[in-house]
């Protein structure tokens, strides 16, 4: 081997050298941000699925499969999926007495009057009829001339 052929192959090796290396820190900057985002994932996921539980959108006895499927990025993206058509199916399907948003009162006795909320049973209840407390607040909405 002569000089050049010696200075050629030890240039060729500090190219591959110089890739290999530029090769590696792009793998490790790679790494550096997937474990960023595994962590923010992995922090978040306790909240999500104590609001999950919370909402009724998973039940009591399937968190240990919840928390299974938000440790993965796949299964929490099925588990999103499935949520979302169940609100989707919850919107568009007919509504029937006992859903949410169906009036706790009887309508057939709103606007009677005939409640009373100091005689009645359940203390509390939330009712669109008016309230002993609602007939003293509105008093002070009366004209004071009349």
């Amino acid at each position: 081997m002569n000089v050049d052929q010696v200075h050629q192959v030890a240039v060729n090796s500090l190219r591959f050298v110089e890739l290999g290396s530029f090769v590696v820190k792009r793998a490790c900057d790679e790494l550096i941000v997937h474990r960023g985002l595994q962590k923010k994932a992995s922090d978040l996921a306790p909240e999500v699925l104590e609001i999950m539980i919370k909402t009724g959108a998973v039940r009591e006895e399937q968190r240990q499969a919840a928390a299974a499927m938000l440790g993965s990025h796949a299964e929490t993206l099925q588990l999103t999926k499935w949520a979302v058509e169940e609100l989707y199916k919850a919107r568009t399907t007919n509504k029937v007495a006992g859903d949410l948003g169906t009036p706790v009162d009887d309508p057939e006795k709103r606007g009677q009057g005939d409640y009373d909320s100091l005689t009645d049973p359940f203390i509390g209840r939330q009712t669109s009829q008016k309230k002993a407390s609602d007939h003293a607040i509105l008093k002070v909405l009366d004209n004071p001339r009349t």
